[in-house]
């Protein structure tokens, strides 16, 4: 017998069971609804008014304390009123719902009689009105209440009768429904419960699962096309897994031909891949590694732990000592994130791939670079200090006059040999710069102080093109914690470049005051300015706006900006062509 004629036999016996329970309680329930049509038609409407008047007021409660106008329920409140005066059934009933009817018009007589909208005046009065009206509602619900009782009694015994002819259909019920109970189950339910059971284990990536085919009903088809469905999937997965396993053999190969350490980390922290390199500098073995727990494996390896934690880019910047053969070799690491998706899925992972340069050449070649500029300026500044040491005795005359072209001369010569100067002192400072050897000696310092040090400096080349130095510093300025030869060195740049670029008979501006925490210094020419392009490079190495102009490296505001930039302030400038240009600079206060 098939599925479907089995459930057609059930289900039809059960039908004519039914059948002959509605009937009988049909005609029992007939008997009872008389008995109880009294108790719905008589009290159970006061019942569902004297609720709905109690929730009404509820809510005028509770806008009371809001401060809220409540009239819409007040209105809402009379209706249900009017209809509870029409179903007066208790006695006494009628006396309370008189009552209500005063608190009623007590409350509207708090109302605002010119807006009706607005809030009552006095929320006190109001208060107490409802109570009282709450306290005669609880008593009608008692009366009807207990009137509901006494014709339930009555209705009682029409039950009783009920239930007596009722329980013997209902225990015939029973009997077939426990019947239906333990039959069910193993004709419909059991097989669907397999294939569930076999369903989450394919969900599971277990696809050699099989369900039971020897049935001779509708299941039977449904396990033969599961079976199949499940014997694709997995034909399926086995060609996905090869596919899966074929790149990522040609991945490790492609990986392995690098000449740099790699290291791969899944998103669930387990280590991917490790090239022949790595391996060697963490003095790992491949299979010891591989789809291991990276937490593990850096409990007993401490310098895996060093190249795989506090990735963060300022962390990235500091070089890693490894001892490598027996050489110490410098390695910078560098951390990237891939976004790999996942076939079928919404999601993607988040994989890291841990990269080591080995930099010790370079860095060696910085420091013999270093060694190798520090050398030359000594070797330079000597000579060039005896240039202009002979230049100051002939200017001074102490060794006889000198004519007007002999004096073009000397100047021309002093003037070449503090190029010369400045051009070593900016080569050599950009030289520590880069090779990161530069030093700061902080120290709180006067900006008084600061700026007068750097006109003092520059006193001598105002002369020739007769330039004036206008000051304008504020009274109380808060020391700055600086060091205060670099930043001498930007404020010289500064007015070196002013005066370069002020015409003859000009006005050099030098302006400190404080804002916002900081200080600021600026100092203002009114030379041809500088335009928009060429203020986004002008603090870049070796960039010159006037390429016309003889002199001068390049390098004098990208060094500025550096010490700057590495004492925590800020550097920039304001210009306009053909209005001159402002150089500024923002530094903290100690």
């Amino acid at each position: 017998m098939t599925l479907k004629k089995k459930l057609i036999l059930l289900l039809s016996v059960l039908f004519m069971v039914i059948i002959t329970s509605i009937g009988l309680s049909g005609y029992f329930v007939n008997r009872l609804a008389e008995n109880s049509r009294e108790i719905v038609n008589d009290n159970y409407r006061s019942l569902v008014y004297v609720q709905e008047m109690q929730q009404i007021l509820d809510q005028v409660l509770m806008k009371i304390n809001s401060s809220a106008s409540f009239n819409q329920e007040i209105n809402h409140f009379k209706t249900v009123l009017d209809q509870q005066s029409a179903n007066i059934t208790e006695t006494g009933e009628a006396t309370l719902t008189d009552k209500l009817n005063l608190y009623y018009q007590d409350i509207q007589q708090h109302l605002n009689p010119s807006d009706l909208t607005a809030p009552p005046a006095n929320n006190t009065a109001i208060r107490q009105s409802i109570f009282e009206a709450k306290n005669s509602l609880n008593t009608i619900f008692k009366l009807n209440e207990k009137a509901v009782e006494m014709r339930n009694q009555k209705a009682a015994k029409a039950a009783d009768d009920a239930i007596l002819f009722s329980s013997l259909f209902a225990l015939t019920a029973i009997l077939v429904t426990i019947f239906y109970i333990f039959q069910i189950p193993n004709y419909l339910v059991k097989p669907i419960q397999e294939i569930t059971r076999q369903m989450q284990a394919i969900s599971n990536r277990n696809y050699k699962v099989s369900v039971n085919e020897n049935r001779k009903d509708e299941f039977r088809e449904m396990a033969v096309v599961f079976n199949k469905m499940a014997h694709r999937l997995e034909t399926f997965e086995a060609g996905n897994m090869n596919k899966l396993m074929t790149e990522r053999n040609r991945l490790n190969a492609v990986v392995e031909q690098f000449d740099i350490p790699i290291l791969g980390i899944s998103e669930s922290n387990k280590v991917l891949f490790a090239n022949d390199r790595m391996l060697r500098i963490i003095e790992q073995k491949k299979e010891s590694i591989q789809g291991k727990n990276l937490m593990q494996l850096c409990a007993n390896n401490d310098l895996l732990k060093l190249l795989t934690e506090n990735n963060s880019p300022e962390n990235e910047r500091q070089l890693i000592r490894i001892i490598l053969e027996g050489n110490e070799r410098l390695f910078s690491k560098r951390m990237i994130t891939t976004d790999t998706v996942i076939p079928n899925k919404n999601y993607l992972t988040h994989d890291r791939l841990i990269i080591l340069n080995d930099v010790t050449d370079f860095i060696q070649k910085d420091v013999m670079k270093t060694q190798f500029m520090a050398t030359l300026s000594h070797e330079l500044k000597t000579p060039v200090a005896a240039i202009e040491m002979s230049t100051d005795l002939l200017f001074s005359k102490k060794v006889g006059n000198l004519n007007e072209e002999q004096q073009e001369y000397v100047t021309k010569i002093n003037d070449q040999a503090s190029r010369i100067r400045r051009m070593v002192n900016e080569v050599l400072e950009l030289s520590k710069i880069e090779s990161g050897t530069i030093d700061f000696d902080l120290e709180n310092v006067e900006v008084s102080f600061l700026v007068q040090e750097a006109i003092e400096t520059i006193k001598p080349f105002l002369n020739h093109k007769n330039i004036t130095i206008e000051t304008q510093i504020s009274d109380n300025l808060p020391p700055i914690n600086v060091d205060s030869h670099k930043v001498l060195w930007t404020l010289n740049n500064f007015l070196t470049n002013a005066i370069r670029y002020t015409p003859n008979d000009g006005t050099i501006k030098v302006v400190a005051f404080f804002k916002n925490k900081s200080i600021g210094i600026e100092v203002t020419d009114n030379g041809p300015g500088i335009n928009i392009r060429d203020q986004k490079r002008i603090f870049e190495k070796y960039v010159r706006i006037n390429k016309n102009e003889k002199g001068g490296t390049g390098l004098g505001l990208a060094i500025s900006k550096e010490f700057i930039e590495a004492m925590g302030g800020s550097i920039g400038v304001r210009s306009e062509e053909n209005k001159g240009a402002t150089f500024w600079v923002k530094l903290n206060t100690t």
